[in-house]
């Protein structure tokens, strides 16, 4: 899986093109302003009613209804959407510390969702822009030595001791873009279909891959329409590189994010949401990544902004053998703002 600078927006949008940690359309009648979010606005003045329970029954609403937004992945809810992953990087290799090492990757994604209509029914088009900020166990020489192969380990053990593994890399990542389109749907089947790019913004050989990279996503999922059912889907995502620096290899790359969670109340998620990772270009036994994990998710409010956070822990059960993610701890923190073309 990796918050993670240019962006190239209007390449994204103009061919309505494009992680694993998603938000729902809800129902046209309500009467929130577009340009506010729910329980935002200014108190009731009927002095006449009911001020207590009534008050903390329509709050109770209004979560809930946000918290299937934010769980859907082709929704109207607008993110601000922060994600941290703290991964435990191990391997075979002997050039490797016998504990492993740390990697940070902190990924800022705002998620906005533009209401259109295809015949009689209303769609989503969600544009989803990846920018990562990253701190890598490895000297930045890493890059220069191998030939810009970013993550890769030199297996020659008479080369080993010229890489500095006490050294670390931090800075910005590559930049992602994300954009699908589908039918908006508050709960059962939830599908789309996009576009999904990659570019090299990398301020250092070993925090990206030097590639410009482009190819399908595609988004199928189950949502529950009440608590104590089921949201189950998939996110998954191809790149391959079509320019780009000569001295970097050519990519061929997917990332298919699966998730399985389990609303345990109107606001609350049990489950995981991992990304499996797969190299489509290397060696035998390097090429998966395929975590599975636990965690939970809640949606409140801080003051009268509705907020959606997340712990998880990920293990890698297939990884591969020379130096590959290992353990992982995932943070999520998401604010939700509102949608300027459409009402909640």
């Amino acid at each position: 899986m990796n918050l993670p600078t240019c962006l190239t927006f209007v390449c994204g949008i103009a061919s309505v093109l494009p992680s694993a940690v998603l938000a729902q359309s809800l129902p046209a009648d309500e009467k929130t302003s577009a340009a506010q979010l729910p329980g935002s606005g200014p108190e009731d003045s009927d002095s006449t009613k009911p001020q207590g329970s009534e008050t903390a029954g329509s709050d109770a609403a209004e979560l809930e209804k946000l918290a299937k937004a934010t769980a859907n992945p082709l929704g109207a809810a607008w993110m601000l959407w922060f994600q941290n992953d703290y991964t435990h990087m191990d391997g075979d290799n002997d050039a490797l510390p016998s504990n492993g090492r740390w990697a940070n990757s902190t990924k800022f994604q705002p998620v906005m969702s533009f209401p259109f209509d295809v015949g009689d029914d209303e769609w989503n088009l969600i544009v989803r822009p990846v920018v990562q900020y990253q701190s890598s166990p490895l000297d930045d020489s890493f890059g220069d030595a191998l030939q810009g192969r970013a993550g890769d380990i030199p297996t020659d053990k008479l080369l080993s001791h010229n890489y500095p593994y006490n050294g670390r890399t931090t800075g910005f990542g590559d930049t992602g873009l994300l954009t699908l389109t589908g039918p908006a749907r508050d709960d059962g089947l939830v599908w789309g279909v996009g576009v999904t790019q990659l570019f090299p913004t990398a301020e250092e050989d070993v925090l990206g891959q030097g590639k410009y990279q482009a190819g399908p996503a595609v988004l199928l999922a189950s949502l529950a329409p009440n608590p104590g059912g089921w949201n189950v889907g998939v996110l998954a995502q191809h790149w391959w590189s079509y320019a780009g620096d000569d001295d970097r290899e050519d990519t061929s790359q997917s990332d298919i994010q699966y998730f399985l969670n389990y609303r345990l109340s109107g606001t609350e998620l049990v489950g995981m949401t991992p990304n499996v990772r797969v190299n489509w270009k290397a060696d035998s036994g390097e090429k998966v990544n395929f975590p599975i994990g636990l965690g939970y998710s809640n949606v409140i409010k801080i003051n009268k902004l509705p907020v959606r956070f997340a712990v998880e822990m990920q293990y890698s059960v297939v990884k591969g053998d020379e130096y590959d993610a290992d353990w992982n701890l995932r943070f999520m923190f998401i604010p939700v703002i509102a949608n300027p073309f459409k009402s909640y």
